[in-house]
């Protein structure tokens, strides 16, 4: 495997349109309101957004190894669940891992001062506080996914922030509509990262990790991971019936389909690592869907 290919795959790039949804909703949410757009602060913000994903990703892997959650999983689902297995086949080293990592928040943060000088100071805010808890979402001495914050920090970071911070570097202003339109995509990701805590059940509760699926093990955590999945369309109708979104928006509904072909899969085999891959796929759908159909209406109801 040559080396940037390898630095590529180690980013885990199958998990990154996760962050460009986020993103171009902030945008939508943003032209709908202001009925303007510009490239190039969109391409900067998904630059930023895709630096600190694939950033938070790989120092992820890297305290993983530290703390032997990688290595005690000896049958990870791959390319999902168990990380990338770089450090642990030897394609990478900690010190590799740990660089990339660092380079990769670096460039992130760079394109974020641009933003904020370009934009709104603001910008630092959201960025900073995304940096923060991304970067100790696994790294000591917080490590707040030990302490039963992972779900929440994902769901704010890689939610509502984004959301958020993407409206304001198109707007250079704070817009509650970016907030309630950023609830689906908030429940979603958080339901991606708990779908994939059942496979790595474990491994997770011998290294410490106080996540949803170790702290009320796999039979109950897979209810919720349904009322999860539910939280999120449910969030599609009370940001229409409130007014902070379109009625247009209810097409985002769609996106219950995999969500609940996913959840209802791991109803039944939530002890089973192998069956789990499809419902693993089926909530990542649901999320790119759920993304892909709000940003439509949004865009189809600009004035």
């Amino acid at each position: 495997m040559g080396r940037l290919k390898t630095l590529i795959l180690a980013t885990r790039p199958q998990f990154l349109p996760a962050i460009a949804a986020p993103v171009g909703l902030g945008a939508a949410v943003a032209w709908r309101l202001s009925g303007e757009f510009s490239p190039a602060l969109f391409a900067i913000t998904l630059f930023a957004a895709l630096c600190y994903h694939a950033g938070m990703n790989v120092l992820n892997d890297y305290y993983d190894s530290r703390n032997g959650a990688d290595g005690l999983n000896l049958s990870p689902l791959t390319p999902f669940a168990g990380g990338s297995r770089f450090i642990q086949n030897g394609l990478l080293t900690q010190r590799d891992t740990l660089y990339l990592g660092a380079a990769l928040l670096a460039a992130g943060t760079a394109a974020g001062l641009y933003l904020a000088w370009a934009a709104t100071p603001l910008i630092l805010v959201i960025g900073g506080l995304g940096l923060l808890s991304g970067y100790f979402y696994s790294a000591p001495p917080l490590f707040l996914a030990g302490r039963g914050l992972g779900e929440a920090i994902v769901g704010i970071d890689f939610g509502l922030l984004t959301v958020v911070g993407a409206c304001m570097a198109q707007t250079k202003g704070l817009h509650i509509e970016a907030a309630v339109a950023s609830l689906p995509l908030s429940f979603l990701i958080v339901a991606i990262l708990v779908v994939n805590e059942f496979p790595d059940f474990e491994s997770d509760s011998l290294s410490g990790k106080r996540n949803l699926v170790v702290r009320l093990g796999r039979r109950t955590a897979r209810y919720g991971l349904l009322a999860i999945a539910l939280f999120a369309f449910a969030s599609v109708i009370i940001g229409v019936l409130t007014g902070f979104m379109p009625p247009l928006s209810l097409i985002a509904l769609l996106g219950v389909i995999p969500a609940l072909r996913g959840s209802l899969l791991v109803m039944k085999v939530y002890d089973d690592k192998a069956a789990l891959l499809p419902a693993i796929k089926s909530i990542i759908l649901s999320h790119l869907a759920t993304g892909l159909l709000q940003i439509t209406a949004l865009v189809l109801t600009i004035h």
